[in-house]
């Protein structure tokens, strides 16, 4: 039987994902509803991936019975918010990445979906492609011996000085720690599968509070390190990552948050990445199919939560960025969700 997917927003990953979605078979996959504060917009937007229902009340959206699972690919400020009102309508929720700002926030929503016995999973994509399950794999078989360093680099431009002056971009968005940061520190974690003992980060900070570019070391039980590393203001040029071991190496080819190509000891290894229902606005987006998959998969088998990404590996990765944005001196106010439970 299909999974049954209601859409939360119709902007630009909330295509891809449905480009993708319209691409797979649809005994497995289908689009039932999309919601959007603007009932024009939700109208277009079901034109265009031939979806037969459409919202501008997400309360009306959240309780629809025909909806098995919500998609969230709003602005990052309204994650929370958003994907509490699914919850409390009974919905699987899988919410894109950055979540929240604040590792509370994820710990609460974590604890909800759970009391509701629904599944929910913060949208770190890349953890389910299967060029990272093929690292994963190549880890556990010991090939590159025990990992001792990780190198992860995310550089692209963003001019944070114009998006702070820009009413339609929210305040609390997070800045370049949390938007692409994010990626560096998942990594590390997928490698080391435990709470840095220590998190050393330095930084630049603007004037609006946002940080711009950000350089973590962390250090782990064993004396492991990791050193991560992410700019707004470098041209977006070999992403790659490294991790080191004592008998060998992997290679993760540029961009490793959506990598076609890992270089492993056993080999080059490369997933597929077909074209969509319509053409992807960001890089190896069809990857999103991967995903998709992986949350239909956990679903039919009754799993509350993704193990290519647990609850508790998204709870470790913000407390991680929470520390170091604390270090850089990152000043975004915050104002916490207020959530009825």
């Amino acid at each position: 039987m299909a999974l049954k997917w209601g859409i939360c927003s119709t902007g630009k990953i909330c295509n891809d994902f449905c480009s993708c979605l319209k691409s797979m078979s649809a005994q497995d996959h289908q689009i039932v509803a999309v919601v959007s504060r603007s009932k024009d917009s939700a109208e277009k937007f079901a034109s265009k991936f031939e979806i037969p229902k459409t919202y501008d009340s997400y309360e009306k959206f959240a309780n629809d019975p025909e909806i098995d699972v919500v998609y969230i690919g709003s602005v990052c400020t309204e994650h929370v918010r958003l994907t509490v009102i699914m919850l409390k309508g009974g919905k699987h929720v899988l919410c894109e990445k950055p979540f929240s700002i604040s590792t509370e926030e994820v710990k609460m929503v974590n604890k909800l979906a759970k009391e509701k016995n629904l599944f929910f999973m913060e949208g770190l994509w890349v953890r389910c492609f299967p060029t990272y399950k093929k690292i994963r794999e190549e880890l556990k078989s010991g090939t590159i011996g025990d990992p001792q360093m990780v190198s992860v680099r995310f550089c692209t431009h963003v001019n944070f000085h114009d998006l702070a002056a820009n009413e339609k971009y929210p305040s609390e968005s997070g800045g370049f720690l949390l938007e692409a940061g994010i990626y560096t520190v998942q990594f590390a974690l997928m490698v080391y599968e435990e709470m840095p003992v220590s998190i050393t980060a330095v930084g630049e900070v603007i004037e609006n509070g946002y940080d711009v570019d950000d350089c973590i070391i962390l250090t782990f039980s064993k004396g492991q390190k990791a050193c991560l590393m992410c700019s707004s203001k470098c041209c977006h040029e070999r992403n790659t990552a490294i991790i080191n071991g004592t008998k060998g190496s992997i290679e993760v080819a540029s961009p490793f948050y959506c990598p076609e190509e890992v270089v492993l000891p056993s080999g080059i290894f490369r997933n597929e990445l077909p074209p969509g229902f319509c053409p992807f606005i960001w890089i190896n987006a069809s990857g999103l199919r991967y995903e998709a998959e992986e949350v239909r998969r956990c679903i039919k088998n009754g799993l509350l939560e993704c193990p290519d990404f647990t609850h508790k590996e998204s709870e470790i990765v913000h407390t991680i960025i929470d520390q170091a944005a604390k270090q850089i001196g990152r000043n975004i106010p915050h104002t916490p969700t207020k959530v009825e439970l």
